[in-house]
């Protein structure tokens, strides 16, 4: 690795990283105890309802509120419910899809090589692994059933998780996902973590796809919860108070709406693995991004009034370059480093607005 200097910066104008996780949508299907080999697409219909107006100012205070709703249950015969999706982990963190500057560059490409060669992307992997078997990714699905496993199927290999003992709110290291196995072995656990490490930061370019389902017993008639679609106001449908993510296929020899999950939703979920935040406000981990926002509350984590955003952090360029040359373990490594790599592994434009994109500076 290069001698630190006082030039190094991981600043410019422009800059840009492609994502290392590309998920597929996730497709909903019911299915039943009594038959495994039946799979029955989980189809969005639409319904009539009517309510009470609730919201502050309505138009019509505390009078009825008929609106029409799509909506998506367990169909009559099934059990159970699938969400089933493929993850690709890929190495392209390991420098810039983009970069205005080639020593900026170049100084990227330094840090992720001294993360991998310091195993920082399979502590990485471990994190992901952990959001795989704690099922955070069927999200308000996850409440609906007492019952559930996912499986993740890999190079010939599978391994099963019992979500309920896996934390939701911090991650208990390998040994605590390895009492959650309901089938497979330690090694399998240890296949699935390194070849996400491998995929996330292999020189060869080589991807790592594992295939995930989710299965959870659900009675006839059981509401799921596909993602919810943001519609732009100039483009609502006045008819529909809500909708709900959809894939049309065919089944039964006519053309269905399947509820889905967006990707985006299920990669939100993966990517709950900012344990370092350290604030005194939220103490589980977040999703990872560059200001540690959290939707559900409207926390701000990482605000720039704290330091500790991915912008404030990077400008520390020499130390964190000295620091991953010297580490031999991710132990070695500052939680502020974790955060920055797992940022360039979300992917995102992270230019510097006061940085001119030019090349070679």
């Amino acid at each position: 690795m290069a001698n630190a200097s006082t030039d190094l910066s991981f600043e410019t104008g422009m800059l840009a990283y492609a994502r290392s996780i590309q998920i597929t949508e996730g497709l909903f299907f019911a299915t039943s105890s009594s038959d495994e080999t039946l799979r029955t697409p989980i189809e969005v219909r639409e319904k009539g309802v009517r309510g009470q107006s609730s919201e502050d100012k309505a138009k019509k205070p505390g009078q009825s509120n008929p609106q029409s709703v799509e909506y998506a249950v367990i169909p009559q015969g099934h059990d159970g419910v699938d969400l089933s999706y493929s993850i690709r982990f890929m190495p392209l963190s390991l420098r810039p899809h983009a970069c205005g500057n080639t020593a900026v560059g170049e100084a990227y490409r330094l840090l992720a090589e001294g993360y991998r060669a310091a195993d920082g992307y399979r502590f990485l992997a471990e994190l992901f692994a952990w959001n795989i078997a704690n099922a955070r990714f069927a999200w308000r699905n996850r409440f609906q059933s007492d019952s559930m496993k996912v499986t993740a199927e890999f190079n010939s290999r599978a391994i099963v998780f019992d979500p309920f003992k896996v934390s939701l709110e911090k991650p208990e290291g390998v040994s605590g996902m390895e009492m959650a196995i309901l089938e497979g072995d330690a090694a399998d656990l240890m296949a699935l973590i390194e070849g996400i490490a491998d995929g996330l930061s292999n020189a060869k370019r080589d991807a790592f796809t594992t295939m995930i389902h989710w299965h959870a017993v659900m009675q006839p008639g059981q509401e799921i919860f596909p993602s919810q679609e943001y519609v732009r106001d100039e483009r609502k449908d006045e008819d529909l108070s809500r909708i709900y993510a959809k894939l049309p296929r065919r089944f039964n020899g006519k053309t269905i709406n399947q509820a889905a999950m967006h990707s985006q939703k299920i990669g939100a979920a993966l990517r709950h693995i900012d344990i370092w935040h350290d604030s005194d406000r939220y103490e589980a981990a977040i999703a990872v991004n560059p200001y540690g926002g959290v939707q559900e509350t409207g926390d701000v984590l990482r605000h720039p009034k704290s330091k500790k955003s991915f912008y404030d952090l990077r400008k520390k360029a020499e130390q964190i370059l000295d620091t991953v040359e010297r580490a031999q373990s991710p132990d070695e490594i500052s939680d502020d480093i974790h955060f920055i790599m797992a940022n360039l592994v979300r992917g995102g434009v992270f230019g510097s607005s006061g940085k001119k994109a030019e090349a070679n500076g």
